[in-house]
């Protein structure tokens, strides 16, 4: 992924000045090294000092200082404002790439791996361009500046310093290298990622905790995911606390490295005693510079250990962005009517080698007709609904809509073929009406009234305190499952889509609301065609013609009499409703009576 790609300029900038920063940072000590062996060599007679000579090196050192600080600034603002331009375009680049996928690509556990994406990776990049960009430049380049300077001034001298750093840098890399090292770090994200999908479950589930009086023991998962990040916390510790031990050790050896070359050196050094005072400069200058030089290499060891981090974030983000697109036909069809079928289709969540949600299922639903899809849990009917929305595409046979292959279909086409009613309605932080305009952002107020009245949602628009324009959700009015099951159903009446799937939609409404959902069923059915997934069959008795999905296959198909007549499966299913339906009678009238 080109992070870089249009902020290239700015970062490139940063990265020059922070060179040059560290360039100025140095340029003091050469300096100060000049002005120490002026002293050094006129020790015996400082009147002989070219004193012009001191005070412009004691000129250049604080216009060095000034240099620094002014670079430094200028490189940490370009840092900002690429980072958070790239943090924008990342999110627009990621955004747009969601809308380009699969629907079926948000799973459950995708979801989670989105949500980290979109926010923990982005503002991981982020932190590092803008936080730590400048200051790894800078870190990088003093040492190089500074080494290159001493090469010149005595290239013995220099070479102590370079091996520990040479050393410490080649113990790093061996760490990061080995199996262990990549193996503790991988499990130490991977046990991170599942401990943040644990832990929004746990707080999600803690009224239930409070209401049975239950102890943290009632999530032990949450227990087991903590206790394994817990361990692999202390084993990435330890790896990481012994390389970095040696790492240490190899820096802090520079100065007993510079005082050995002293002691070898020092034997060739002239006799004269200008020779030697030059020499005594020399000398201090690189315990001076060497002193210097262990915070910036620590610095670039510390940056490189978090540009591992920063790598993996890009990962993620390239995974998503390399995702394949949703093929779009080269020349897309337009559907001849409102029918669906399906033909001999199978597939596999697993892909064509796992074990088949669907197994051959073949139906055709007609124009205009309404048809119940039920049968026990995990028996296909989600399946089927996700295949007609093309979330997913078979892997064997074809689903057509209107006579045309899905496929075939562009997927604005099919959109605006096909509504979909979720048994778990999404509602927006926004306004009752801005809700309802999902269906259709250009309707009229006027088709946003008749939406309402036709998904009997009248009544709760009247006691909302500004109608319409109520805000729903965080810091507005929540509304009941009933209730937001009619929001969506008013989006679907606003759309005017000729084929509607409603999937479990009075799952979660109490007796009144599933009252009201049933009229604007009734008025939604009118010159549609519709299909119904359905537990309760009550709502689906009265349809053209019900499937019965069992284990993947059509298990059995035909009207609601005489499926009970001929098939064990859906009678069973009936009676099974029948009993379920009479406890909830019982269930009311001693709720009465108490």
């Amino acid at each position: 992924m080109e992070l870089a790609g249009r902020k290239r300029g700015l970062l490139v900038g940063a990265v020059a000045l922070a060179v040059a920063a560290s360039a100025a940072r140095f340029s003091p000590f050469i300096l100060v090294y000049f002005m120490m062996d002026q002293v050094v060599m006129h020790f015996h007679d400082l009147a002989s000092i070219d004193w012009r000579f001191m005070a412009a090196l004691a000129a250049g050192a604080l216009a060095a200082a000034a240099v620094y600080g002014v670079a430094m600034y200028l490189s940490t603002m370009l840092a900002h404002t690429a980072a958070f331009n790239i943090l924008y375009e990342v999110r627009v680049q990621l955004m747009g790439k969601l809308a380009r996928v699969p629907s079926g690509f948000f799973s459950d556990v995708r979801q989670g791996e989105v949500k980290k994406v979109m926010s923990a990776d982005v503002e991981q990049i982020e932190g590092f361009v803008a936080h730590h960009l400048a200051d790894a430049a800078s870190a990088a380049s003093l040492p190089l500046v500074a080494i290159a300077c001493l090469l010149a001034v005595d290239w013995r001298l220099a070479l102590a310093l370079v091996i520990p750093i040479v050393a410490a840098f080649i113990l790093m890399g061996r760490a990061l290298a080995t199996p262990e090292g990549a193996a503790c770090q991988a499990a130490m994200r991977a046990s991170g990622e599942t401990l943040e999908g644990t832990t929004v479950e746990y707080v999600h589930g803690m009224s239930v905790v409070k209401v049975f009086n239950r102890s943290l023991s009632a999530f032990r998962r949450f227990e087991a995911d903590a206790r394994e990040y817990v361990g692999n916390i202390k084993w990435a510790t330890y790896f990481n606390a012994s390389g970095m031990g040696r790492m240490y050790a190899a820096i802090g050896a520079q100065m007993l490295c510079l005082l050995v070359a002293v002691l070898l050196v020092l034997p060739g050094v002239s006799a004269d005693g200008q020779s030697y005072a030059r020499f005594v400069s020399t000398v201090l200058l690189f315990f001076l510079v060497g002193a210097g030089m262990k915070e910036p290499v620590l610095q670039m060891i510390t940056q490189t250990v978090t540009m591992s981090g920063v790598n993996a974030a890009v990962e993620r983000i390239d995974e998503i962005l390399d995702y394949p697109d949703l093929a779009e036909p080269a020349e897309p069809r337009e559907p001849q009517d409102a029918s669906v079928e399906f033909s001999q289709v199978s597939f596999s969540y697993a892909g064509p080698d796992g074990p088949r949600a669907l197994d051959d299922v073949s139906f055709r639903l007609p124009s205009g007709s309404v048809t119940g899809l039920v049968g026990p849990s995990g028996g296909g009917k989600s399946t089927i609904a996700a295949l007609i929305l093309r979330f997913f595409d078979a892997d064997e046979g074809a689903v057509r809509v209107g006579g045309v292959d899905v496929r075939e279909l562009s997927s604005q086409r099919l959109s605006d073929t096909v509504s979909f009613v979720f048994q778990d309605t999404f509602l927006l932080a926004d306004t009752l009406e801005a809700n309802i305009r999902m269906g259709n952002e250009v309707a009229t107020r006027d088709e946003v009234l008749a939406a309402v009245r036709a998904a009997c949602i009248d009544d709760v628009v009247a006691r909302l305190p500004e109608g319409l324009d109520t805000r729903i959700g965080p810091g507005g009015t929540y509304l009941s499952g009933g209730e937001a099951q009619r929001v969506a159903i008013a989006r679907v009446f606003l759309k005017d889509a000729p084929i509607v799937v409603l999937d479990e939609a009075t799952a979660y409404a109490d007796a009144e609301n599933e009252g009201r959902i049933q009229q604007a069923f009734a008025r939604l059915a009118r010159d549609k065609t519709v299909l119904i997934i359905a537990h309760r069959l009550k709502t689906v008795e009265a349809a053209d013609r019900i499937l019965v999905m069992d284990e993947g296959r059509l298990a059995a198909q035909g009207p609601h009499d005489a499926l009970v007549r001929k098939n064990a499966l859906y009678r069973r299913m009936v009676e099974a409703n029948e009993r379920r339906d009479a406890w909830d009678m019982a269930a009311g009238k001693e709720d009465r009576r108490g």
